[in-house]
């Protein structure tokens, strides 16, 4: 089941035709991941139809629209170590985020803005360039950042540092709408990154431990 040529041509046009592919080849690699090895995951993902790479939220989000507007099952991904990150969709574009990686330290403040595709290996390294170090998870230095924090990603750290998903200070979030979400901080539109949830419920519950169901 391949996507219709004139969505295929929407999201081309969004990111340009070196970042996107159908070739049967590259979207073969991608289902050649860790979740083959587990049974169940085995019996239940499928080869994506298309693989497309965004460098940036607003190419996220413009995606997002396009596959709301062509009814095309979607699932976003960064370095795509879990295997329930695997396409399990007949006709699924796969949203890999490894492009946007953008990494910034403010050392005095000691806090780091990192995109979806930078992972603990880049933000460790970063870190100890400006004399700070960051808690590496227990997922190892290869996997994302950003998807760990919201992921409850654990570590031999955790009593050193706390509870990994109540870190984030600031998320920006594309919802499954395609409308852009920020909370923490970052709803204030300010560039103080001061404080991660705020007063009333915190809405980072829902997205947290979601891994990819609820936008990206």
């Amino acid at each position: 089941m391949s996507i219709a040529r004139e969505a295929y041509r929407a999201l081309e046009s969004i990111v340009g035709p070196e970042h996107i592919s159908e070739d049967p080849v590259t979207c073969r690699a991608y289902n050649a991941k860790s979740y083959r090895s587990e049974t169940a995951f085995k019996l239940i993902c499928t080869l994506p139809e298309c693989v497309i790479l965004p460098k940036t939220t607003e190419e996220v989000q413009r995606i997002v629209k396009v596959c709301n507007r062509y009814k095309i099952p979607y699932t976003p991904v960064s370095t795509y170590w879990l295997s329930n990150s695997a396409p399990k969709s007949p006709g699924e574009l796969l949203i890999d985020l490894k492009r946007m990686n953008k990494l910034k330290i403010d050392d005095r403040h000691m806090y780091a803005i990192v995109e979806s595709g930078v992972i603990y290996g880049q933000l460790q390294q970063e870190a100890m360039n400006h004399g700070l170090y960051t808690m590496v998870s227990g997922g190892g230095s290869q996997v994302s950042v950003v998807c760990n924090h919201i992921n409850h990603g654990w570590s031999p750290l955790n009593y050193r540092t706390g509870l990994i998903s109540r870190r984030p200070l600031g998320i920006e979030w594309v919802l499954p709408d395609g409308e852009i979400l920020r909370l923490g901080s970052l709803a204030l539109n300010e560039n103080d990154f001061f404080w991660g949830d705020g007063p009333g419920p915190d809405p980072h519950g829902i997205l947290r431990g979601a891994k990819g169901w609820l936008g990206a």
